[in-house]
């Protein structure tokens, strides 16, 4: 079995189990084993070919973009009209307050 490994640091001692050892080996087996699956397993890809449907999709987005950025383009002004003519009214009572009638 493994022994146990003492490790000076920083003028402490720190003691590694033969169980510990144990466990740091596995985990680098585990983590070898992932990483290989990771880069040799099968690459799955889907492919879109072209077609009237693809093109018309293609098409009504480019004429979305376009128009969004026919709108970013133009000044605030035309963006949003202003109203002319626009008084403030004065405040309103109300007749009944939450407490009561107002006097």
């Amino acid at each position: 079995m493994l022994s146990d490994y003492a490790l000076q640091l920083f003028g402490r001692t720190i003691t590694i189990t033969g169980r510990e050892q144990f466990l740091a080996v596995v985990f680098l087996l585990v983590a070898a084993a992932t990483w290989a699956v990771l880069q040799f397993r099968r690459r799955r890809a889907v492919v879109l070919q072209r077609s009237v449907v693809s093109d018309q999709v293609v098409y009504e987005l480019s004429r979305i973009a376009d128009a969004l950025d026919r709108l970013a383009s133009r000044p605030i002004e035309h963006t949003i009209p202003t109203v002319s003519g626009f008084k403030e009214e004065e405040p309103r009572t109300m007749p009944f307050s939450m407490f009561g009638r107002e006097r």
